[in-house]
């Protein structure tokens, strides 16, 4: 029989110093600026109830949670999804309060992805969520927020995409499809897959909305991508979305993101959820997207809410391969008391030292030969012995 006690589970790993550092630095430095712009932190459990996913199963299929039941017999999940509790939540215990609520999070979610098995299943993730108030002008904001975080964990190294998922859709209702073929072509579209496209559309009624689908995938790049999409396809509100996402690009362009926003209107992931614009964010020299989010103004009303929302979720994992680890802290000085009776006196000693911003580390071995060696192997410079005076030892 095989154990597995020294492993940790496919899709999830060990943290080490560095790297714990490293992500604390990326969720302090995204909570400081989420604070400053009047967002507040909520947290929601890691076990929630199923069927606070039920209705979400279009966008997150039951097969790629992990499930339990509690000592009732109900059927649980650990928390796949951050912005479904938050929805839950706002419709509960914050139905009372005044719209718009900026709230935003930090937690790990839990996602099986039974087709790869490298992928990780455990995530850490911030994100905000900004429930009420004018559609553009929430879009504005959360957008704008989402390049400034971009921007604070990359040093400016980022890029931005923009879609707006009414343009999809408005060319597949024009679209002679059974609703399996439409799931589909969309999953071909964002997979970028021309070649299985090509051949699935060709077997569809040959229209405006099938020629348009078949360029889908490749109106991505700057302003230009404009003409080109009102030239391929305007009907059944197509156009009014690509007004919108055009005021949201130009205005993104006054605020001088002109090099870092691109528009691509193949991005049609999760088509079912959300209902206006779309963004993920890349930061150089990593190839997944690091932060995803867009408008979903359905969601709420699961919970028997009506108000729409705007939101975003960063990856820290992700975005922790943006930092550079710091260097190591040495402790200058490693205290030893010289026996049990000077312990206490080496406590106080150790307290005066933090008070004079000097990193010291306390011995826990029993003679003064084992302090110094570990000091040497550590690369401590100094060991000073307290007992009825304090001496002071170089270890270099």
């Amino acid at each position: 029989m095989r154990y597995y006690d020294k492993i940790t589970p496919d899709g999830t790993r060990d943290l080490l110093f560095s790297e714990c550092d490293q992500r604390s630095q990326v969720t302090k430095t995204l909570k400081d600026l989420f604070d400053t712009q009047g967002y507040r932190r909520v947290m929601t459990p890691a076990l929630e109830f199923y069927d606070v996913f039920g209705k979400a199963a279009k966008y997150l299929p039951k097969e790629t949670m992990y499930k339990l039941t509690d000592a009732k017999g109900r059927l649980m999940v650990l928390c796949p999804d951050c912005t479904v509790p938050v929805a839950r939540l706002t419709a509960t215990r914050l139905k009372g309060m005044p719209k718009p609520i900026r709230i935003y999070y930090n937690r790990n979610i839990y996602r099986g992805f039974p087709q790869r098995k490298s992928k990780s299943v455990e995530i850490n993730q911030v994100g905000i969520e900004l429930i009420g108030g004018s559609t553009v002008r929430s879009d504005l904001e959360v957008i704008e927020l989402a390049a400034r975080s971009l921007e604070k964990i990359s040093q400016g190294g980022y890029r931005l995409e923009l879609c707006h998922i009414g343009y999809f859709k408005a060319i597949m209702d024009s679209l002679d499809a059974d609703e399996d073929t439409k799931e589909e072509i969309r999953f071909l579209i964002e997979q970028k897959n021309y070649a299985s496209l090509t051949d699935i559309l060709g077997k569809a009624k040959e229209n405006k909305a099938a020629r348009a689908l078949r360029k889908l995938p490749g109106l991505f790049g700057g302003e230009e991508v404009f003409e080109k999409a009102y030239e391929l396809f305007d009907e059944n509100g197509a156009r009014e979305c690509l007004d919108y996402l055009k005021n949201i690009y130009e205005y993104l362009q006054e605020l001088g993101l002109g090099d870092k926003v691109m528009i691509d209107l193949g991005l049609v992931n999760l088509a079912e959820y959300y209902t206006g614009i779309i963004f993920r964010g890349y930061c150089n020299g990593i190839g997944e997207q690091i932060l995803s989010g867009g408008r979903y103004d359905n969601l709420l009303g699961q919970f028997g809410e009506d108000y729409g929302s705007i939101g975003f979720g960063i990856n820290v994992d992700l975005a922790s391969q943006t930092v550079s680890p710091a260097p190591e802290s040495v402790p200058e000085i490693l205290v030893f008391a010289q026996n049990l009776a000077h312990v206490p006196a080496s406590v106080h000693y150790r307290k005066q030292l933090e008070e004079q911003g000097i990193l010291s580390e306390n011995s826990v071995f029993d003679t003064l030969e084992e302090t110094l060696e570990y000091a040497r192997e550590k690369g401590i410079p100094q060991v000073h012995v307290i007992g009825e005076e304090i001496r002071e030892y170089e270890t270099n």
